[in-house]
Formats: C-alpha cells, structure tokens, sequence
C-alpha cells in the first residue's frame, strides 16, 4: 500500500450492529414474504409498498452503521441528496424482491432476472452511498474487488429470494426462520464490507464541496437506527395482528 495512503479502521462494535440490523430485516422480510403471498388487490399493493420501504430502510440502516464504523483520519461528510437516492435503491431492490416471491408462479427466468435486479440495487445502495462521501481524499477502487463486491450481491440475491420462496407460506417454523434470517443477515453485510474492501483513500489538499452536506455522528447514525427498528418492529407486529385478505371467490374472479 502506498504510504501516502489513508489507514482506515473500524469499530467492531458498530460492524456487529450493523450485521444484527442486517438480520432483523431478514426476518421481517421472510415473515412479510407471506403476509403479500396471501393478501390480494389493494393490500397486496399496500403490503408490496410498506413491506419494500421497511425492507429497504433495514438494508440502508446496515449499509450506513458500516459506514459510521469505518473510519477514516480526516473528516467525512456526507451529501443528504444522494443519501436519500442510496436509500431509493435499496427500497426499489426490496419491492422487486416481494414482487417476484409474491407471484402465483415462479420460472427459473423470473428467479435469474428478479436477482439481476436485486443485486442492482443492492450494489446501487452501496456505491452510490460511497459516492456521498465528501472529504479532504480521492476515491481509489480495487477493480477486482468491485467485481467481487457485485458478485457477491447476486449469489445474495439469489440466496434470498429462494429463501424468501421457501417462507411465503404460513406455518413455518420460527425458529428455522430465524435461522434462515441469520445466514441472510450474515449474507448481506458481506457485500457491504466487500465493496469497502474494494476502496482506499489518498489526501488532497482541495477542500470539498460541503454544499448540502452533513457529518455522519454517532447521534445521527442513532436516530437512524432507532427509526429502523420503529420501522421494522411496527411492520411485524402489524403482521401479527392482522388478517390475510381472502382470495376472491370463484364468483369474482
């Protein structure tokens, strides 16, 4: 490594929050994968959008208590726009993951062209999340780590809409889906930290535009969190309580 480039560390205890965020998502997506499996019409559609944004923001949550752990001796801001268009991505990825394990039939074509579309943006998510960050330092990539990075988000991807297939009927034991949302939880952070692999840094002297720009602190990185989990934790226990809407009877349809 040349010495003039920036000595990256991380916070342990932040990469292990971000692989518990990664997880809760992962149940709550196997338990939603269900809940839009049985509903129909408008509470499909309803199921399909809340289910894609709670999914969306748990991956994005993950995505960004990574970044936070990951630190860098300069400052690092990081432009609210394409922040907010990181987290477009991952919640675009979530409603294409929900649509295709929701539909009454699956081919091999509709697996293969739904992960295409969920590795997209997942590596989307992460790419363009990076792309916020302004700092005193210039982005230098390892091609055939960013390679990697999106490779590994396919074999993700796939991953987990045949889990997600497996867990769009109810009856399912909690406990293997817990542990099925574990190996999902496990998976998607690994694409995360493949793609922070893939990248160092070299100090400029040029100070960067900070226009519509904030510091990531750890209260921020707080705030994030807890409204995650709000958002997670509502999703399921709506879930619980509710009733699938019926199939419409041989007379309707």
């Amino acid at each position: 490594m040349n010495s003039s480039t920036l000595v990256a560390t991380y916070d342990f205890r932040l990469v292990a929050l971000s692989v518990v965020i990664a997880i809760c998502a992962s149940y709550v997506a196997l338990d939603l994968a269900g809940r839009v499996n049985q509903a129909r019409n408008n509470a499909r559609v309803a199921w399909l959008i809340g289910g894609a944004i709670a999914m969306g923001t748990g991956i994005w949550s993950m995505h960004y208590t990574g970044m936070v752990a990951y630190h860098l001796p300069v400052q690092v801001y990081y432009h609210i726009p394409t922040v907010f268009l990181s987290l477009v991505a991952a919640i675009a990825a979530s409603l294409v993951a929900l649509y295709v394990v929701s539909r009454p039939h699956i081919s091999v074509l509709h697996v293969i062209v739904g992960s295409l579309l969920i590795a997209t943006g997942i590596s989307a998510m992460h790419y363009t999340g990076m792309a916020a960050m302004r700092m005193p330092a210039m982005h230098q990539w390892d091609q055939t780590l960013v390679v990697l990075s999106v490779a590994v988000a396919l074999i993700v991807a796939l991953a987990a809409l045949g889990l997600t297939f497996l867990f769009r009927e109810e009856g399912h034991d909690r406990v293997l889906k817990g542990v099925c949302a574990v190996i999902m939880g496990f998976a998607v952070p690994a694409m995360h930290y493949t793609g922070m692999a893939a990248v160092s840094f070299k100090p400029m002297a040029e100070t960067p535009d900070l226009t519509n720009s904030m510091e990531m602190t750890g209260l921020v990185n707080a705030a994030i969190i807890a409204v995650t989990f709000v958002v997670l934790g509502s999703v399921f226990l709506f879930s619980r309580r509710s009733t699938p809407a019926q199939a419409p009877s041989a007379s309707q349809a």
